[in-house]
């Protein structure tokens, strides 16, 4: 993919900031400064897609995604409220589908997996872990603690005072669409399941997380249809 001369100014302006002006010529180690050129090459050409990238730079797949992971701890200028925009906007736009009814777990694919461990902090702030493949990028956890990172996201303030008015507003909007697609696939393809499958921890998550106190109402019409 080539680079626009804009592009190319930028990235060099950022390579030579971080390469010689932060660390001097020499101080940084082949594999940060690696990392840093495919992060920032990256960030020019607007896109984290390994296959492209790998491509481009004529390396593994697997060792532009760990060059990538590094560079974005090390480098990336994301704070917390910036990226979980970009997290929940991403949540809204895949497929969420039940990866076991017993369990109560459900999958779907994160396509922005640089975003991914800003997730899993949340999962452990409400105990527990989710389950990241790198090579599908596929993210498995339980629907308990989905709700309960959504509930969290929807608080004011929850990732600092820039997160209220009509930044949190646009990010609600993404956690009901988030709720709405995950209720939608679960009455569409496992309802009938549902009602008779007695040993399923699903209906008790979802009565559950119907009282949370700020997602709860959006959830109760599921838990309603699973009664029936």
């Amino acid at each position: 993919m080539s680079l626009s001369n804009t592009q190319k100014i930028a990235l060099f302006d950022r390579i030579w900031q971080e390469y010689v002006s932060t660390h001097g010529l020499g101080g940084m180690a082949k594999g940060d400064f690696d990392a840093l050129l495919l992060w920032e090459y990256a960030q020019a050409v607007q896109s984290v897609d390994t296959f492209k990238l790998s491509s481009t730079f004529r390396i593994r797949e697997s060792r532009a995604r760990s060059l990538l992971e590094s560079a974005a701890m090390k480098f990336g200028q994301l704070d917390e409220a910036e990226a979980w925009s970009r997290l929940l906007a991403a949540l809204a736009s895949v497929e969420f589908h039940v990866e076991s009814l017993e369990k109560g777990q459900m999958r779907f694919h994160l396509k922005t997996p640089l975003l991914f461990r800003h997730l899993q902090n949340q999962a452990r702030l409400a105990d527990d872990s989710l389950t990241f493949n790198a090579s599908s990028e596929y993210v498995v956890g339980n629907l308990a603690t989905l709700y309960r990172i959504l509930d969290y996201c929807w608080e004011e303030q929850a990732f600092g005072p820039q997160w209220q008015g009509e930044t949190l507003a646009a990010q609600r909007e993404h956690i009901r669409h988030i709720i709405g697609k995950i209720g939608a696939h679960i009455a569409n393809n496992h309802l009938q399941t549902l009602k008779q499958l007695k040993k399923s921890r699903l209906p008790g998550i979802i009565e559950q997380s119907s009282r949370l106190a700020g997602i709860g109402r959006f959830i109760k019409d599921l838990w309603q249809l699973v009664q029936t």
